[in-house]
């Protein structure tokens, strides 16, 4: 990951945290009332102070190199102690793993039916212990003590719940995630010069590509269109689901290949995306650009493909709609550097594709646990800023190190209502006071600071209607959310969604090698040192050295 993605994601992370992790402080004592299971269907204050101390037993990762304060550890800290002290929960760690060690031994735990009370699992592992019978039923708890705010969000992204919902019954509380889609983004300064229209196909982003290394737009040593680099994956996967910034996801998807993730073949059996006629397809489509030379020649062997956006030598790459926040040198270096992201390309039948990104982490409980509706408050208080901060409580910002069952939480459309509110204040169809600074904490600041950024016309995002020196320090939020946050919640976009999120037990040992070969297989038939014919190789290599083992276990997810 690089340094400047790096520190998005930090901002983003901060932005959700505005909603995710802000919480209320200690709460009026008079509205206690009891919060037994058992009162199911009793009106109850969600916030509420346990009258009696109630333990809350977790298996819990941690990162051995965070520096806590003073003699502070990941179980006793500003947030628990004030957990303790305001609502009477007390943390304890059944057990602790490094980052690295904690799915095996989250694994170990299910395997033994040895379980704290909560703990956060991967969805295979969800599947495992609903098939083993050892969660709690959360339907009723949830309903019960879930705050308006926590219903709220998950309500605003649809389908997480019915996710985590097996025969009527919940079973898990899941995080929310990013929105993400790969959107082209094209040099539109030298369209513009070249005299060329917008892309929609593949065949257009080809001939794009040929026209600005013909014309030279970067210079003698112009790449038409850049992508994976050193160390980086040709796609998003399964695992890494959101991750589309610079690798090539958009073009398979315009050939309805969906490699690196789970999918239905045409008999409604679960099918590895990357062995498909489809992935095929693509895999000789880019065969063919390398070989015309309008791809990167250093694909896979680069060691910044950042570096060569930022100095202006090309004109086309892939990326989410925050890849706005990378272009800040490469306009630096260049002011007419008019990078604009585009919905493309389009499969044949004209649909814009993209892989759905996934959560990966849910809160489960053990079934015999007596206090279900402490994991419910201790949700609802991770999410709750609609009173006084913790951190006026515990004096700063804490992490997912000091706070126990952290998830990323927020609104479904929290990049929607971003934009769209920006827009409206922008163009003074909406008052500032009308923006609800409550629930959309950063969308309040970008309209705050829009009118210093964006100048007219407000419809028109090319770069020369920006204002890039009045408000600097918001230039760069607001020029990617107007720009590349626009185009993606505008964009019709035909989701597929992997039928796993989470490695299956035969992964754990076989699928390291399995990617390495299937990573190196289709980069050398791109690379042209290695005949097409040797992707149907690799497909029976992979079925053999454990990929059927493995499809079988995914079908068994479903």
């Amino acid at each position: 990951m690089k340094k400047s993605f790096k520190v998005l994601a930090i901002s983003l992370i901060a932005a959700l945290s505005v909603t995710a992790c802000s919480s209320n402080s200690a709460p009026n004592n008079s509205n206690t009332q009891p919060t037994d299971n058992a009162a199911v269907g009793t009106p109850v204050d969600p916030f509420a102070k346990y009258e009696e101390s109630v333990v809350v037993s977790l298996g819990r990762a941690i990162d051995p190199t965070y520096k806590y304060e003073g003699s502070d550890t990941a179980e006793d800290n500003l947030y628990t102690r004030w957990l303790k002290d305001a609502y009477n929960i007390e943390v304890k760690h059944e057990w602790e793993a490094s980052s690295s060690d904690y799915g095996q031994k989250v694994s170990l735990a299910i395997g033994s039916n040895d379980l704290p009370d909560t703990m956060l699992v991967d969805e295979t592992q969800l599947r495992q212990m609903v098939k083993a019978d050892q969660l709690a039923d959360l339907t009723a708890v949830y309903e019960q003590h879930g705050t308006e705010r926590l219903k709220q969000i998950y309500e605003s992204n649809p389908g997480l719940l019915e996710g985590v919902t097996f025969d009527g019954k919940l079973y898990a509380l899941p995080e929310t995630t990013l929105p993400s889609a790969p959107l082209t983004w094209i040099r539109k300064d030298w369209l513009d010069k070249l005299g060329l229209p917008e892309p929609k196909s593949l065949e257009d982003l080809e001939n794009i590509a040929k026209a600005f290394v013909e014309n030279k737009m970067g210079g003698d040593n112009t790449i038409g269109i850049v992508g994976t680099q050193q160390g980086g994956s040709l796609y998003s996967t399964f695992l890494s689901s959101g991750d589309h910034f610079l690798n090539f996801s958009s073009v398979f998807f315009a050939k309805d290949a969906y490699p690196g993730i789970w999918v239905t073949d045409s008999e409604g059996n679960a099918q590895y995306g990357t062995t498909t006629q489809e992935t095929k397809e693509a895999i000789l489509t880019l065969r063919d650009w390398y070989a015309s030379g309008i791809l990167d020649k250093e694909i896979g062997l680069r060691k910044s493909t950042q570096e060569v956006i930022t100095s202006g030598q090309t004109g086309i790459f892939f990326g989410p709609w925050w890849s706005a926040y990378n272009l800040m040198d490469a306009i630096k270096n260049d002011p007419e550097a008019n990078w604009r992201p585009y919905a493309a390309p389009l499969n044949n039948a004209g649909e814009f594709n993209s892989n759905q990104a996934t959560g990966s982490n849910y809160i489960v409980v053990k079934k015999s646990y007596k206090h279900p509706d402490a994991i419910i408050k201790m949700l609802n208080i991770h999410v709750n800023e609609k009173q006084e901060s913790y951190k006026t409580a515990v004096g700063k910002e804490l992490t997912s190190q000091e706070i126990p069952l952290f998830l990323i939480m927020g609104h479904g459309d929290q990049l929607e209502y971003a934009v769209k509110t920006t827009q409206k204040v922008l163009t003074g169809e909406m008052p500032l006071e009308e923006v609800d600074k409550l629930n959309y904490g950063f969308t309040y600041e970008l309209a705050s600071h829009v009118k210093n950024v964006k100048t007219e016309p407000f419809d028109n995002y090319d770069i020369q209607y920006w204002d890039q020196v009045t408000d600097p320090d918001f230039f760069s939020h607001i020029y990617s959310h107007l720009n590349g946050g626009s185009t993606f919640v505008d964009a019709k976009i035909n989701w597929t969604k992997s039928l796993a999120t989470a490695q299956t037990k035969t992964m754990q040992t076989k699928w390291s090698n399995l990617k390495k070969l299937e990573d190196e297989t289709l980069l050398k038939i791109i690379m042209g040192s290695a005949p097409i014919e040797e992707f149907d190789t690799f497909v029976e290599k992979w079925k053999q050295q454990g990929g059927d083992q493995i499809t079988e276990e995914v079908n068994e997810l479903k």
